[in-house]
């Protein structure tokens, strides 16, 4: 049986700092949803829906909040949401498959709309530990998707239409293998250096550090990839061009990989690497 995954859901960003990390993320072109709060967890955040059907989210978690799922000590890229047709039916067959993982649970924040409150509401499922340490698994089912795609909010000054792409680094993306396939089964392919998993038309990779820095030329890479690094995502734009000349103007610097796409290091972007890949 298929998992029922479609494709990548969201990218959750941890930050230190909400409101730096919303004047930063504005800067770097992205038009952010209001401030929710997520009811009964301590975190607060903001997302930037993508008008292709999926976002990336920035996520305060207050110390004391016992229901801290991510990296207490992590900042930046912390977790990848999957998108999934049912997330009860997943849990089934995750299970089918030998895995023991909590049931899906329900979660809800509100949001505010020129009409008044509205409640969000998602039912997510916790997707087995298969590594790197680095990186949270999950799937994201929308119970209320009007309420999370809005027309006012994707549109993004830098072009940004998709998130495409999850990049990991690990020193050895091979070990990785039977565990992926234990669970994503025909959907991974390892070669040398990378290990990909399609999903739908987006893909997540772990590249080794020397494939990533041939990749992105003068990136730096984490001080300790040794446990795993969840580098950063791509997505697609509509023009290269374009979105270089609005991060040129905003200040943001960049460069460019050896394929045309331009990127933002993670020094720029609260600890997080963005490649901006046209059509």
């Amino acid at each position: 049986m298929s998992l029922g995954i479609n494709g990548l859901d969201h990218v959750v960003i941890r930050v230190s700092d909400l409101d730096a990390s919303e004047t930063l993320y504005r800067r770097l072109g992205f038009t952010l949803t209001p401030r929710g709060f997520h009811v009964g967890r301590g975190s607060a955040n903001h997302t930037a829906p993508l008008s292709g059907g999926n976002y990336f989210e920035l996520i305060h978690i207050e110390p004391s909040s016992v229901r801290d799922h991510f990296f207490p000590d992590h900042r930046g890229a912390v977790a990848i949401a999957l998108a999934p047709d049912d997330s009860r039916a997943l849990h089934v067959e995750i299970t089918r498959l030998g895995y023991d993982v909590e049931p899906p649970r329900d979660l809800a924040r509100p949001v505010d709309l020129p009409r008044g409150a509205r409640e969000a509401r998602f039912l997510n499922a916790t997707l087995p530990r298969i590594g790197p340490d680095a990186v949270r698994w999950f799937a994201c089912q929308h119970l209320t998707r009007d309420l999370v795609w809005r027309p006012e909010w994707e549109g993004h000054a830098n072009g940004a239409t998709r998130l495409t792409e999850a990049i990991l680094v690990h020193p050895t993306p091979e070990v990785l293998g039977p565990a992926y396939r234990g669970l994503f089964q025909g959907l991974v392919h390892v070669e040398p250096d990378s290990l990909r998993v399609i999903v739908g038309d987006d893909t997540i990779s772990v590249l080794t550090p020397a494939k990533f820095s041939a990749r992105f030329p003068g990136i730096p890479l984490s001080r300790d990839t040794s446990q795993g690094w969840f580098a950063g995502v791509a997505l697609r734009v509509r023009s290269t061009q374009t979105t270089a000349e609005f991060l040129s103007q905003a200040g943001v610097p960049t460069t460019r990989t050896p394929v045309g796409a331009v990127v933002v290091a993670p020094s720029e972007a609260a600890g997080v690497l963005f490649e901006f890949s046209g059509d």
